[in-house]
């Protein structure tokens, strides 16, 4: 006579016998956070180390502000960071090309600082503009992985006038540096909301180019992500990103584990998001 397994003798057998929607998510044993941006404060440094031990997350990368809103806190907290915290807080160094003149000496000043990567944003002129191409090649140089806005920007004001097109910060305008420099290590914010499908594809057809999944509307983020998932988009180029403030790690890291849960990725790919593929990109 065959033995007869319950639900209950499937839910406690190996997980090699079961399928992915009897086996519960487990706890990471690495999370980096790689979207994370310096908020003047008084407390921002023990802020988000408490949050960062209570929500489990590991490291994070964290955004300075550009040079000219660099101030004499944020000034303090980085000389802290680099002192005592360089093993929990991976400072990139940010850069927004073309404005107050162009400046590549800007990433040996941060390279030489104790700056590990770099952060782009709003930019004059596309990001694959020929005067910018030299920040890259001496991030490549120096092995500074770089994460780009991609995408739609935030506005600073709905008040005041700024110049600023998001349609120079399209993904599609990372692929030219990525063929230039086949050795940079490249990360796609926001995976490139709206575009999407335009991410994705450039994210294929570069080794070293990743997409984070941080910032709003993770709906529609997941949405894309199922429709494209296995066509033009395989897991391992996705990694996670808070740019929230910190008190939301818990919020957004269950969120997105569900979602991916409920997508069918089993628990080591959803480790790589998490985690793992952030510490290859970071080289740790």
């Amino acid at each position: 006579m065959s033995e007869h397994k319950t639900s209950h003798d499937i839910y406690i057998g190996s997980q090699g016998d079961r399928a992915y929607y009897d086996v519960y998510p487990e706890k990471h044993k690495l999370i980096i956070d790689i979207h994370h941006h310096y908020y003047p404060s008084k407390n921002f440094l023990k802020t988000l180390l408490k949050d960062m031990d209570e929500a489990g997350v590991h490291k994070v990368c964290l955004f300075s502000s550009p040079p000219q809103r660099y101030s004499d806190i944020e000034d303090s907290d980085w000389k802290e960071i680099f002192r005592n915290y360089e093993d929990r807080i991976i400072g990139f160094g940010t850069i927004t090309p073309g404005r107050h003149g162009n400046n590549p000496e800007l990433v040996d000043s941060y390279f030489s600082r104790g700056f590990k990567g770099l952060k782009f944003i709003v930019p004059t002129n596309r990001y694959d503009h020929d005067g910018f191409l030299i920040y890259y090649e001496k991030a490549e140089k120096y092995g500074m992985p770089i994460l780009f806005h991609t995408g739609v920007v935030a506005r600073r004001s709905v008040t005041e006038s700024e110049d600023v097109s998001s349609s120079y910060m399209r993904p599609v305008y990372l692929d030219r540096i990525a063929r230039l420099f086949p050795k940079l290590k490249i990360v796609a914010a926001h995976m490139g909301d709206p575009w999407f499908g335009e991410a994705f594809n450039v994210s294929q057809k570069n080794p070293l180019f990743w997409l984070d999944i941080s910032g709003k509307g993770i709906w529609l983020k997941a949405k894309a992500i199922r429709e494209h998932l296995w066509i033009r988009l395989r897991p391992e180029k996705l990694v996670f990103g808070l740019d929230e403030q910190s008190s939301q790690y818990m919020r957004l890291i269950h969120a997105w584990d569900t979602l991916f849960y409920e997508m069918g990725l089993d628990q080591k790919t959803r480790d790589k998001i998490f985690g793992e593929t952030a510490s290859q990109i970071l080289s740790i």
